[in-house]
């Protein structure tokens, strides 16, 4: 009972004598690799002992002619043929990787056999140290613990029994020492074997998967930026669309390809093009909202990795494919708009792994800027279309007209121009390697290149605000602005508005003074678009006072008259500066685009240095917006003085409400 007992523990023992480190890789894997790379040694070592078996049975036969020799030279010779056949069939393949450690036991079976004979035949007991080489030989020779300690019992099996048949031999003693001292030192120098060619075969399999992975990854990053370059390039939307279904599929070949777009004011989406085994006659139609996977990603704006759709609670059949297992969903965006969502299904569960996504958001990325440039040329084709139409109907009394809507065409056009193929399409490759950059941990470790990094990526944030004020230009002149009226307080907003000020204020040590302006009360307007009236104002305000300097900001209810003289009920705020002012003869000209005091090339780059330079756009996005909202903007200045610095005040008049009938128009004045 108490060697049974002790059995277990020995084996933990040897168990965690054999431990090493596996690196996640399965032992059966790990137990595969080793007898693989066994049979790849089996062959030369069965060829070594066939030729010694011959020598050994032409030796014993012509020279040695010991005590039966012709019984020692025919087992060798048949030992010879059989160790022959099993080479022949080794080096044939002939014979699976699971059979190394049997094949090996064979081997050391058939020298046992021949140790034994010779020891019996002879007579000569001092033929016992043969089992010494015995047991150091099959030491290196075994991966298997188990096998070797076979042997050993084996070897010693046969020293037992040379015991018994010899009892009057004097040096038995001696032998027996030299057995265990053979058997201690192979059984360190197979433990150290064992451990060393298990952990080469571990770090090869690691390699091995490791290179695989990599191979992997550069295809699809590869197949990512091909893709991407040939759609980039394509404006119309229905060329586009199906472009970007049929390459997707030629290139991953899943079972469904999906490109789905939102309708206009609608929470509903339309397959705009699909591609794959698995396309149904017509397009489907979904809704977005929290129960099918394609609405969840356009409601959410996150990707979506579905190993069963059948096991996920947001699963709808009608938007699936009929064998559809795996799914991929990406959503379509640019900054925080979602343009759509690109659906990727597979017959295979468990098809998209997580480390997959990277490579696929790069896709996504690429595909949604190509939208987004077909996008902004259909706006601007229309917008061509409709000036070309009003050019047209203009006469010669309405020159004047017609030459403002000659330079409004011309800014669309060149606005299109840099936009979309001189702006967007670098600065997301731009800003896609920026991100790159950042997420490398080898640059995140390096301080100067983070540095570098991060810089990029800031100038990258700035060019896109850039862009995103053009784009609000190019909205405001088309009179295409949508605004969406609501309940606003406006004294919160500003407020809100000016604490992304906060370090810039401290920085130039100027005092932002806020009034309570407990009076005023909430108005219809846009909320997003009024964030950026105040943005703009007081990015102006900072721009243009002193270190040191005071800006304040005050409002209170303020009754406005339309143009027939009726009433109406509105609200004035007023952004104050103690800056260096503007002269008479440009108070007008600030809210034009791109207009600018001063040389532009001497202007800081900071956006609120003092006297900083910028796209001179701010000020005309504000009186775009305030106008669309029924408003009117001016401001006062005693002049321009850098060194008395008399400041300027800009006033926003809005109504209380905004109109529903077009019942009035951008013509009204301010009571005083």
């Amino acid at each position: 009972m108490k060697t049974t007992a002790n059995q277990p523990s020995l084996k933990r023992s040897l168990d965690n004598l054999l431990q090493i480190d596996s690196y996640g890789i399965p032992e059966a894997q790990v137990d595969e690799a080793m007898n693989r790379a066994q049979m790849r040694i089996l062959p030369f070592v069965y060829g070594s002992l066939t030729a010694l078996f011959v020598a050994y049975a032409l030796i014993q036969f012509f020279f040695l002619r010991e005590p039966g020799a012709d019984l020692m030279t025919a087992v060798a010779l048949v030992s010879a043929v059989v160790l022959g056949v099993v080479c022949y069939a080794l080096l044939q393949g002939k014979i699976r990787a699971r059979w190394a450690e049997p094949l090996t036991a064979v081997l050391a079976l058939i020298v046992f056999a021949s140790i034994q004979l010779r020891l019996f035949l002879t007579a000569d007991p001092k033929q016992v140290a043969n089992l010494a080489l015995f047991i150091f030989a099959v030491s290196v020779l075994f991966i298997s613990t188990r096998w070797y300690l076979l042997m050993l019992l084996v070897a010693f099996a046969g020293l037992l029994h040379a015991v018994l048949s010899f009892p009057d031999y004097p040096d038995w003693r001696f032998f027996i020492v030299v057995m265990l001292a053979a058997a201690a030192s192979g059984l360190v120098a197979h433990v150290g074997r064992v451990r060393a060619f298990r952990h080469t075969e571990i770090l090869r399999i690691v390699e091995r998967q490791q290179r695989q992975e990599l191979r992997r990854r550069n295809l699809q990053l590869r197949t990512s930026i091909a893709v991407g370059q040939r759609i980039v390039s394509i404006l119309d939307l229905e060329e586009l669309l199906d472009q970007i279904a049929d390459l997707v599929w030629e290139q991953y070949r899943v079972y469904y390809v999906g490109v789905f777009l939102p309708q206009e004011r609608s929470r509903h989406m339309t397959a705009g093009a699909e591609a794959g085994r698995a396309v149904a006659d017509g397009p489907l139609q979904l809704q977005a909202g929290l129960t099918g996977h394609v609405g969840w990603v356009l409601a959410n704006g996150e990707t979506l990795v579905v190993p069963d759709v059948r096991k996920d609670p947001r699963y709808v059949s009608d938007e699936k494919a009929p064998h559809t297992c795996g799914e991929l969903l990406l959503p379509l965006k640019m900054g925080d708009r979602v343009l759509g969502v690109l659906d990727l299904q597979s017959e295979q569960p468990g098809r998209y792994a997580p480390d997959e996504i990277p490579a696929f958001q790069l896709l996504a990325d690429q595909i949604a800027v190509a939208l987004e440039n077909a996008r902004l040329y259909a706006q601007v084709k229309a917008f061509n279309q409709e000036l070309e139409q009003k050019v047209a109907e203009r006469t010669q009394s309405l020159q004047e007209a017609y030459a403002r809507l000659e330079r409004l065409d011309k800014t669309k056009t060149d606005f299109i121009t840099i936009a979309s193929h001189e702006m967007l399409t670098p600065l997301t490759i731009v800003n896609f390697n920026s991100q790159m950059f950042l997420e490398d941990e080898a640059i995140r470790a390096n301080s100067y290149y983070l540095k570098w990094a991060e810089g990029i990526q800031r100038g990258t944030a700035r060019m896109q605000a850039v862009v995103d004020s053009m784009l609000d230009v190019a909205r405001i002149d088309s009179q295409s602005l949508e605004l969406y009226p609501a309940p606003l307080d406006l004294p919160f907003l500003v407020r809100q508005v000016s604490k992304r000020f906060q370090e810039s204020l401290q920085e130039r040590q100027i005092k932002l003074v806020m009034s309570p302006m407990a009076g005023v009360p909430e108005i219809e307007a846009d909320a997003e678009a009024m964030q950026k009236v105040f943005y703009h104002l007081l990015v102006n305000a900072i721009k243009y006072t002193p270190d040191g300097g005071e800006i304040w900001v005050d409002g209170r209810p303020l009754p406005m008259q339309l143009a027939d003289g009726r009433p109406i009920d509105g609200v004035e705020i007023v952004v104050a500066d103690t800056g260096i002012g503007i002269a008479p003869e440009i108070q007008d000209l600030i809210f034009e685009k791109f207009f600018q005091t001063g040389e532009v090339m001497l202007h800081s780059s900071g956006k609120t240095a003092f006297k900083g330079g910028g796209s001179g756009l701010g000020l005309a996005i504000v009186r775009g917006i305030i106008e669309a909202h029924h408003g009117r903007i001016r401001v006062e200045s005693a002049g321009c003085d850098e060194d008395l610095c008399p400041g300027s005040r800009f006033y926003i008049n809005l109504p209380l409400k905004q109109p529903t009938d077009g019942s009035f128009n951008n013509t009204f004045t301010a009571s005083r």
